[in-house]
């Protein structure tokens, strides 16, 4: 089944910028999937769209089977979104930050459970603007979850953190995998979406561009790894475009 699809979609803003220009996207529930794509690409514009947001000009979105944006209702209290600038309550404790958001599902959420699968117990009691970037992540990312979300939309889940973060908050989101959740994920760190991704898609101008995992499209380029293998593609289109 699946989670997200969106077919012909497109959007122009008021300043006549073309966003999307007849984007196709599908999501397998289930998966890890990586969205990768210059600044400009389309990136913020999609996953708005696709979590209800931004409204888009024409084409069909589905998401969880449901049609937008008549049923976008019912889908926002399904979904769990960490935006890159998470802020919080900082004059609230980490607790009282996930009890305030898992009351916004008006679901019955196991704030305790959160705590543990984010280490965050010994930091619980804490106000949110006394931890470290890592920390404050981490409470990000279990405040996405406080909703029990059937998808998890992250944007730039770990832009800033140092490498053990990093990794630890890898960890974190492969543990989401194995629950069933769908997690949609944007990035810059092409080594997190060649380590997390069972599907990467790069949109390029408004449109998809390449799609698969992250062994094709690095096997397509013959590189060593995604990151060399994404570069040679944006120089690639890039020419194009000047020709």
């Amino acid at each position: 089944m699946l989670a997200i699809d969106m077919k012909d979609v497109w959007k122009t803003y008021k300043n006549g910028i073309q966003a999307l220009k007849g984007l196709n996207l599908q999501v397998e529930s289930g998966e890890i999937f990586s969205l990768l794509g210059p600044n400009g690409a389309g990136k913020t514009t999609t996953v708005k769209v696709m979590s209800c947001i931004l409204k888009y000009d024409r084409g069909n979105v589905k998401v969880l089977g449901k049609e937008l944006p008549d049923s976008c209702g019912e889908i926002l209290r399904e979904v769990g979104i960490m935006p890159q600038e998470f802020q919080g309550f900082t004059d609230l404790t980490v607790r009282e930050n996930l009890e305030y958001f898992s009351k916004l599902y008006d679901k019955e959420v196991n704030i305790d459970s959160l705590i543990d699968t984010f280490e965050l117990k010994k930091y619980e009691n804490k106000k949110l603007r006394e931890l470290s970037g890592g920390y404050k992540r981490r409470v990000g990312l279990a405040s996405a979850l406080a909703g029990d979300p059937k998808i998890l939309f992250l944007d730039e889940p770990t832009v800033g953190l140092d490498p053990k973060a990093r990794r630890s908050l890898w960890d974190i989101i492969k543990g989401l995998k194995e629950k069933g959740i769908t997690v949609f994920l944007t990035t810059h760190y092409l080594d997190e979406a060649e380590k997390l991704s069972d599907t990467v898609v790069v949109i390029y101008d408004g449109r998809v561009v390449r799609r698969g995992k992250p062994g094709e499209i690095i096997d397509e380029f013959k590189k060593e790894n995604l990151e060399d293998a994404y570069l040679e593609l944006l120089k690639n289109l890039e020419g194009e475009n000047n020709e």
